[in-house]
């Protein structure tokens, strides 16, 4: 009790949160240290990452710049004592081509959460990629494009108002992540073993209840030389209707001399798009430690030929 009453003089945190219809739309953060504790500096960093991009399908074409989750943060941790870390991160969207990241506002919530930490694992809450999100185990080589696998697959959900917990290794090269999310439309859980040794990785994740479905996905990454190969099945339920999906990612990357990289992918899943099917293929080149520049290519065929559509873009990543 001592221990705690000193931590409590020591870390004054409030944090000031104004809910909008989804997310949090303001939230302020004030971190005081008083006494004998080494303090952290607070960490400031972001991304740009935009592409300007043609969209064409058989009925239109637009030409555009695009944003692609640029985002700010701040993020800092402390040792409460020589076994247990105790920090924070507030991370949000911007969108420099229209200065409107959510609609009409100018930011939108990523993850943001408390967390403690020891020999224990690691707890934290707030709002988080989820942990059947997280176990695609970044398969996903156009993440946050217009060839996501969001826009094929279910499941790619951060949420809010999240406790979760992730297990230090059970065994050699296994951990165990738990969430338990609760919302105004309901509660539910999302689950993750993931597991890895020599280089590769794989996770089998349950959704259970997560925005009126229930799903199981299965991700495995294997690196060969300078390859790796990625490979994504899941099946998912809409509980109101109790029908069934399944769908599958399938990637490859191959490396040059840690300068570019060349990667294809193909998702396919009925989920969100009557026979959804989405191809593509890039190239990276990193120019420093901070940036690099992309080509993409991707052609996302539906059920019927009218409405494919395929999208062209050149486009920079900046982090600091």
């Amino acid at each position: 009790m001592q221990k705690l009453s000193r931590v409590r003089k020591v870390l004054n945190i409030n944090f000031v949160v104004t809910y909008s219809h989804k997310l949090k739309k303001l939230f302020l953060i004030n971190l005081f240290m008083m006494s004998s504790f080494a303090s952290s500096e607070i960490e400031f960093y972001g991304k740009l990452n935009l592409n300007l991009e043609n969209a064409e399908s058989k009925t239109s074409q637009e030409t555009d710049f695009k944003n692609n989750a640029s985002r700010i943060g701040i993020k800092s941790s402390f040792l409460m004592s020589e076994s247990i870390k105790i920090s924070f991160q507030i991370e949000a969207e911007i969108d420099p081509t229209d200065i409107k990241a959510d609609e009409d506002k100018v930011f939108k919530e990523r993850n943001t959460y408390i967390a403690i930490s020891g020999n224990f694992g690691k707890v934290f809450t707030g709002t988080h990629d989820t942990a059947f999100k997280n176990s695609q185990l970044q398969i996903d080589q156009f993440n946050d494009t217009r060839a996501d696998i969001k826009y094929i697959l279910l499941g790619e959900n951060r949420m809010n108002s999240m406790i979760g917990y992730t297990s230090p290794y059970i065994i050699k090269g296994l951990k165990i992540s738990l969430n338990s999310i609760s919302q105004s439309a309901g509660s539910y859980e999302s689950i993750s073993a993931d597991y890895s040794i020599n280089k590769i990785k794989a996770s089998f994740a349950i959704d259970k209840n997560a925005k009126g479905h229930k799903g199981e996905r299965f991700a495995i990454m294997i690196p060969f030389q300078n390859i790796d190969i990625g490979f994504l099945y899941q099946s998912s339920k809409k509980t109101l209707i109790n029908k069934s999906y399944s769908g599958h990612v399938i990637s490859i990357k191959r490396n040059f001399l840690n300068q570019g990289s060349l990667y294809i992918q193909n998702a396919k899943s009925n989920m969100k798009i009557l026979s959804g099917n989405q191809t593509s293929i890039g190239y990276s080149h990193k120019i420093n430690n901070t940036t690099k520049t992309f080509l993409h290519y991707s052609k996302l065929t539906k059920g019927t030929n009218l409405d494919d559509i395929t999208f062209a873009s050149i486009g920079f990543e900046y982090k600091f």
